[in-house]
């Protein structure tokens, strides 16, 4: 939603930018309590730099080795 002065603001009335993140009045993104957390010139069309890079990788690496039954099955033990 918007105020009278056509900013955006959350149901509290606090400034928030299109994102949604609250913001202070130079548009550095802030916590609840006001301290900021990201400056402006930092975000990229109103959203926060992303902190962990998204890579590619092989899924398979990540399954790891199970013993197969003979028609190719993983075996699962399940523990109580």
């Amino acid at each position: 939603m918007t105020n009278s002065k056509g900013q955006y603001v959350d149901n509290s009335g606090r400034r928030i930018n299109s994102r949604g993140y609250l913001i202070d009045e130079f548009g550095n993104v802030i916590d609840k309590d006001g301290r900021q957390i990201f400056e402006a010139k930092h975000l990229e069309n109103d959203e926060i730099p992303k902190i962990f890079p998204f890579t590619k990788f092989n899924v398979k690496g990540v399954m790891g080795d199970f013993e197969m039954d003979p028609l190719g099955v993983p075996i699962l033990d399940r523990d109580a």
